[in-house]
Parts: C-alpha cells; sequence; structure tokens
C-alpha cells in the first residue's frame, strides 16, 4: 500500500511537469503586450475643503470634498475620515505629493476616472514630510507615516482614495481659501493589445519541438522518480 500511494503520488508530480518546456518558451518570448494609453479629461485648481454636515442627492454625509474654481471632488465618508486626520496634521509646511511606486513628485493631484463618460473616480497618492522638529515627527508617527529608507529624515505615507465630481455649484463661496492651490489632474485609462507577428510564427514553428522534449522528459523520468520512490520503500 505504501509503495502505491508513493507511486501515484510520483506520477501527478511527475505528470504536471509535462509541458513545462512550452510553456516557459511561451512565457519568455510572449508575442502578446498592452500599451496604456493616459487621456487627460481637465485640469483644475483645488482652493479649499469642506466637510458635509448631511445627506443631499449628490453627496452622503461625511464626504471630504475638494474645491475647485470648475469641479469639485467629494471623496466617499470611508475615506475621508482616513484623509481629514492626514490634512488636518499640525504642521508648519505643506506635504509634497509623490508617486507611490519610485516617490518621484508629482505636477498635480492624480484623479482617474473609472469610466471616460462617468464621474466615479479614484486617487492613489503618497504624501512626502520632512519634519524640522521633534513635534512634528511626533505628529507623522501618530497619523502612521513610515520613514523613507531612501530619504534622511523624511517620512511617507501612500493613500487611496474613491468618490465622484461634478460641476462647482455657481453660489458656493468657501469661508477661506488655501495660501497655496493643490492642482489636480483628471485623466482616464485605455488599454489597446499588440501582437508581435515574428515573435508569435517564432513560437508556433518551435512549439512541435518543445512539445517533444517534454514528453521525452516525462518518459525518462517517470521511470527513474518510481524506481527511486520503490527503493525508499522497500529499504524501510
Amino acid at each position: 500500500m505504501l509503495v502505491k500511494k508513493a507511486t501515484a503520488a510520483v506520477l501527478i508530480a511527475t505528470l504536471s511537469l509535462n509541458g513545462c518546456t512550452t510553456v516557459m518558451t511561451w512565457s519568455v518570448n510572449t508575442p502578446y503586450s498592452d500599451t496604456t494609453h493616459r487621456h487627460q479629461v481637465a485640469k483644475e485648481n483645488v482652493y479649499a475643503f469642506g466637510m458635509t454636515k448631511a445627506d443631499s442627492e449628490q453627496l452622503k454625509k461625511g464626504s471630504l470634498v475638494m474645491m475647485g474654481e470648475r469641479y469639485w471632488f467629494a471623496v466617499n465618508p470611508d475615506d475621508s475620515a482616513k484623509l481629514t486626520d492626514v490634512l488636518a496634521a499640525k504642521l508648519d509646511k505643506q506635504f509634497d505629493i509623490v508617486d507611490e511606486y519610485v516617490h518621484r513628485p508629482l505636477q498635480a493631484l492624480p484623479v482617474e476616472l473609472k469610466a471616460a463618460e462617468g464621474n466615479d473616480f479614484v486617487s492613489e497618492f503618497c504624501l512626502r514630510y520632512t519634519p524640522q522638529k521633534p513635534s512634528e515627527t511626533a505628529e507623522l508617527q501618530r497619523l502612521q507615516f513610515k520613514l523613507n529608507n531612501a530619504g534622511k529624515n523624511t517620512y511617507i505615507r501612500c493613500l487611496r482614495a474613491t468618490g465622484q465630481y461634478f460641476a462647482a455649484p455657481q453660489q458656493a463661496q468657501p469661508d477661506y481659501r488655501f495660501q497655496k492651490t493643490v492642482p489636480v489632474e483628471v485623466y482616464y485609462e485605455t488599454s489597446e493589445k499588440h501582437t508581435d507577428k515574428v515573435k508569435l510564427a517564432a513560437n508556433i514553428l518551435s512549439t512541435p519541438f518543445t512539445l517533444a522534449i517534454d514528453a521525452a522528459a516525462t518518459v525518462v523520468a517517470l521511470p527513474l522518480a518510481v524506481l527511486g520512490v520503490l527503493g525508499s520503500a522497500f529499504n524501510r
């Protein structure tokens, strides 16, 4: 019984390797690729933040609203709670907006539309700050900022927010404005698929040979693997 179980396990493991060479050929020399295109919809400058106190037809209570001259960006309540705590930080300077991968400075806060025709958006970005005194360091740590290994005494926190954007109501006038506005870029992305015909032809031509290699490897490896298991089983 032990021999049968061991042999079955080896059969499954060995047969699962069949086709590895073929798969590797297609994955390493893949003829398929995707190109992402970024389409800018609008540029805006946010001059104030607001908070909704009650539900309305368009906005939910507790939504953080970023106010611009032409557009307002309303963040969903769950994300608003996280953002509000960070934006209300007791710091002497503004945060630097950086991207979430290599932390390079961004020219504008990215607002990506989920669909070209819709108003739902997602914004992913990181905030960077270099404290100048212990109280600022303590505040950043309280807000769960992490020390950036690439910079001296620089802290970073990455955030994600979802929401909707609307045309700014003309009658609304905030009680205050930022001394320095926050630039925003509204955009959407499309993806285009490509096929490299030369690579595709080369892969198709090589497939019969890689399949032959896979089959030979299975035939040779299987008896050796089984004999190895049999030997270990009988030695017990």
